[in-house]
């Protein structure tokens, strides 16, 4: 039996029947407190590495208190990058940003702490990145002892990028952190990102019914190390390059259907493969990234006719 708590994504609404009780919010460096909501639950999204602007982020009030975050930042001009997790005085500092964010609000109610990897222009393995990211984990879970601490997959931007590249991308990468988390004894879990996995491995090439097996299969031996899955769909896939090729369309802009090209051979496998992956009886926490409340619920709608169940958290 595969079993998702759903997570509420913005204002996103499930099909009426599904009652979400865990919201994601954000929890970024331009952020001074927690986003309100009349959820039960909270699933923290921390910084991922996105570009920000640079005067915005240095405008912060916040991070006066954590220079080594302010400072440990690519700077791109009118942007800038977070070095996340450059050192274990980073992330020191890091668990007490959240702690001065989640002020005056129930630490009962923090179920997820979302993280994500560093770049390998500071950080060269994924052993550096536990070794440095430990002090943050002993630091969080005094504070926020009901929470899951989870790192999640990043597909790599342009090579030629002034930030470097995710050290946690492939699915090679995310069964080797799970074997040295096993072996460091640390709590750290993994949130799968699916698509991000497929671009990870292809690119933005349609998918086959092979490919989306040669990317799964190998997660299911290490799928106790996953507390949490990201699926989204795209919109209407785009032709690209004098061949004339199509690639997959915008992320978060569309469902299934749109994302595997209307293919329902591809679609019916990738359902397949996801509750082959997570079919352990074990409930995982399920963010829908999309941009509009009719593909969240077209999503719901696959998978639920696939054997996917929704439950509550407890």
């Amino acid at each position: 039996m595969v079993k998702f708590y759903p997570v509420r994504y913005a204002d996103k609404e499930y099909p009426p029947d599904i009652k979400p009780k865990i919201q994601e919010v954000p929890a970024n460096f331009f952020r001074q407190t927690l986003q309100r909501t009349e959820l039960r639950y909270l699933s923290l999204h921390t910084d991922p590495g996105h570009r920000w602007e640079r005067d915005k982020i240095l405008s912060v009030e916040l991070l006066s208190e954590f220079p080594t975050i302010r400072n440990k930042m690519f700077d791109l001009g009118n942007y800038c990058v977070s070095q996340l997790w450059f050192n274990e005085e980073w992330s020191m500092e890091f668990s007490g940003f959240l702690v001065r964010m989640a002020e005056g609000i129930d630490r009962q109610r923090i179920r997820v702490i979302e993280i994500h990897p560093p770049f390998d222009t500071y950080c060269d393995s994924l052993e550096t990145f536990l070794d440095t990211y430990a002090v943050f984990e002993d630091e969080v879970l005094k504070e926020f002892p009901s929470a899951i601490i989870n790192i999640e997959n990043r597909c790599n931007p342009a090579p030629k990028s002034k930030g470097g590249k995710f050290i946690l991308s492939t699915n090679k990468d995310i069964i080797k952190l799970s074997d040295l988390i096993s072996k460091k004894n640390r709590k750290l879990r993994i949130v799968v990102d699916i698509p991000q996995l497929f671009t990870a491995h292809y690119k933005r090439k349609l998918l086959s019914e092979v490919m989306i097996r040669e990317a799964l299969a190998p997660l299911r031996d290490i799928r106790d190390f996953v507390s949490s899955t990201h699926i989204w769909g795209s919109g209407e896939p785009q032709s690209r390059g004098n061949n004339i090729t199509k690639q997959i369309g915008a992320p978060h802009s569309g469902d299934f259907d749109t994302y595997f090209d209307k293919d329902k051979n591809v679609k019916d496998c990738f359902l397949h493969e996801i509750c082959k992956l997570f079919d352990d009886g074990k409930a995982r926490y399920f963010v829908p990234e999309v941009n509009k409340t009719s593909y969240v619920q077209s999503i719901v709608s696959d998978l639920r006719n696939a054997g996917v169940e929704f439950v509550e958290p407890e």
